[in-house]
C-alpha cells in the first residue's frame, strides 16, 4: 500500500516566515543594543582653533612647549610639524608631536603624542601607542599634560 503525503505548502511558507522574522527581529535587537553599549572611540588628539596666521600658531606652539617644559626637537619638519624631545613620565618614554596648519587668517594646531612604556630599566620597551583620553593613570596624565600645552597656546592668542 503506498500513500501519498501532501503539504500543505502555505503551512509551511508561512512558518518559514514567522521563523525568518523572529530571527531577523533578535538579531537587529542584539545589534541594537551591542550598538548602544558600545564606547565611543578613545579621543587620540587635542586641537586649537586660532584666529591668527599660522606663522603666528607655528610661534605660539613653539613657545608654549618651551614654557612648559619641552624642548622641541629640531627636525627639517619642525617649523609646521614640530615635535618635543623624549620625556620620561613613570615607566614611559613619550614625545608630544604639533601638526600645524591654516592660512593668513586662520590656524589649527593638533596635539597628539606617541608613548611606549619602559621595563626592567630599559631592556625592554613596549609597543609604540597613542596617548588617549582614558581611565589609565599613566594616559590621564599625559592626557592632563597635552591639555596643559593646548591651553597654553589658546591663552597666549587672546
Amino acid at each position: 500500500m503506498i500513500t501519498t503525503v501532501r503539504r500543505n505548502r502555505s503551512v509551511g511558507y508561512g512558518a518559514g516566515r514567522a521563523h525568518a522574522l523572529a530571527l531577523l527581529l533578535c538579531c537587529s535587537t542584539f545589534t541594537g543594543c551591542a550598538v548602544l553599549g558600545r564606547r565611543a572611540p578613545d579621543e587620540t588628539s587635542l586641537t586649537v582653533e586660532l584666529p591668527v596666521s599660522r606663522a603666528e600658531a607655528v610661534r605660539r606652539t613653539l613657545t608654549a612647549f618651551r614654557e612648559q617644559g619641552y624642548p622641541v626637537r629640531a627636525t627639517l619638519t619642525s617649523g609646521l610639524q614640530p615635535e618635543s624631545e623624549p620625556f620620561r613620565q613613570g615607566d614611559a618614554e613619550v614625545v608630544f608631536r604639533a601638526s600645524i596648519s591654516g592660512s593668513e587668517r586662520s590656524s589649527r594646531v593638533v596635539l597628539s603624542g606617541p608613548y611606549r612604556r619602559v621595563r626592567l630599566g630599559g631592556a625592554i620597551r613596549g609597543d609604540v601607542e597613542e596617548v588617549r583620553r582614558s581611565d589609565d593613570t599613566l594616559e590621564r596624565t599625559l592626557w592632563n599634560r597635552l591639555d596643559q600645552i593646548r591651553l597654553t597656546i589658546r591663552e597666549s592668542a587672546r
